[in-house]
């Protein structure tokens, strides 16, 4: 019997070594996909699934050695594929592989890398490559950033330049991009959309080795006029209060975890339904480029949550949505707080207020209070004041918090006038 099967393995490889001399063919390609047949993936229990995406997924291939004439077993080609989660963005990458493999090994090359740099890609098959690279490596919110500026980049340049060369992008295009962002938005949200983009082609040239050089990056970014919103009084809190308890209480609750808990409204806009645990009175949010932090609810707003009865909705669904009520919302940090942002803009035309004034002067306005409230009412020192108010804000450090009182002018002395000896 073991002779037989020598016998037969010898054949084969003579056979196969025949029909690829008439063909021409070199080489052999295919995938390994977690010891599954990926056409029949529909058919797998979702064990079966689970078990096959825990192995490593590869290319393996074999090339032709002219001096022996036989196909050589090559090193197996990864190329970063078991990064990706799922079947569909794992095989779609080692197509990927193959195409720019069989490219190398149609003109002749004999190098065992991979260099994709040779191989066309057009500026839109270029920039999903990278936004799918993106999702290794970022967290959901930022890939959708990414996500969002490469599709408003591709719609600007139109479909004509999306199939060019991604090499031939250039600096005159990106800037007339940007300036266009600039004209249509504002240079903060023109500077996003270049730090978004310049991410994406540094992926290109960094991990996908397929741009030379990274340009975006040099372009200097727009200086942002930095805005202090301002701190309400107690006469326009009471006001606006009363206007949002009866036109749009789902706004109001949304101030109020800017107000009560002092997050910043980007903090709110990422709160999930899992994200609120009543039962301990504690809320869990991403601060940017922070891990997951906890928070104390305060009780007086508990019961505003508790009539929401969040057990009915997927723990996925974001808290505050344009359906006012949890929901899933497929959409940017920036268009999130960009869209209540707009809604609180309402309740500014109706009470007249400027552009200094914000969802931000909630939280000015709440913590310039318990500040003042904890040096007039409790008469505490400054320093036994930051101490308290530290934990309560969520700043780091002291020296952040003490930074933040002085920016919105909270530590007001009592009037001194009693001490001027000189009456004008």
């Amino acid at each position: 019997m073991g002779i037989q099967k020598e016998i037969l393995k010898k054949y084969t490889q003579k056979y196969t070594l025949e029909l690829m001399k008439k063909s021409k063919r070199k080489y052999s390609i295919s995938f390994y996909t977690g010891g599954v047949d990926v056409d029949k993936w529909a058919d797998l229990t979702a064990k079966q699934k689970k078990d096959a995406l825990a192995k490593s997924w590869y290319i393996r291939w074999t090339l032709l050695n002219p001096k022996t004439n036989r196909l050589e077993r090559q090193q197996n080609i990864k190329g970063g594929v078991n990064r990706f989660k799922s079947k569909f963005n794992r095989l779609e990458f080692l197509k990927v592989l193959k195409n720019a493999l069989i490219e190398t090994l149609e003109n002749d090359s004999q190098e065992e890398t991979l260099d994709l740099s040779h191989k066309f890609y057009s500026v839109k098959e270029a920039l999903k490559l990278a936004h799918e690279h993106s999702k290794l490596t970022t967290a959901n919110t930022t890939s959708n950033d990414y996500f969002y500026a490469k599709e408003q980049f591709l719609s600007f340049i139109g479909s004509e330049n999306q199939n060019i060369d991604i090499k031939k992008v250039n600096k005159s295009m990106v800037l007339k991009f940007l300036n266009h962002k600039l004209k249509e938005t504002s240079a903060r949200t023109r500077n996003n959309s270049k730090s978004s983009l310049s991410a994406l082609f540094t992926i290109l040239e960094t991990k996908l080795n397929i741009i030379d050089k990274n340009f975006i990056k040099e372009i200097p970014n727009e200086k942002v006029k930095e805005k202090t919103d301002r701190t309400f009084t107690k006469k326009e809190l009471t006001e606006i209060v009363k206007w949002l308890k009866k036109n749009d209480p789902y706004l109001l609750l949304y101030i109020k975890f800017v107000a009560y808990n002092h997050l910043r409204p980007v903090e709110v806009n990422r709160l999930r339904v899992k994200d609120i645990n009543l039962e301990e009175g504690l809320v869990y949010f991403k601060a940017k480029n922070k891990p997951l932090k906890t928070k104390r609810i305060p009780s007086i707003f508990i019961d505003d949550l508790k009539k929401i009865k969040l057990h009915r909705y997927n723990k996925e669904f974001y808290l505050f949505t344009p359906k006012d009520k949890p929901s899933f919302w497929a959409a940017s940090d920036n268009s999130r707080r960009d869209y209540f942002s707009k809604r609180f803009k309402k309740v500014k035309n109706i009470f007249d207020l400027g552009a200094e004034y914000g969802l931000y002067s909630f939280r000015h306005s709440f913590i310039t209070n318990l500040f003042r409230y904890l040096r007039t009412q409790e008469n505490k020192s400054y320093s036994q004041a930051i101490e308290i108010l530290q934990p309560i804000t969520g700043h780091e450090t002291r020296i952040a918090l003490e930074k933040y009182i002085h920016a919105i002018d909270a530590d007001i002395p009592e009037d001194w006038s009693d001490k001027i000896d000189f009456i004008l």
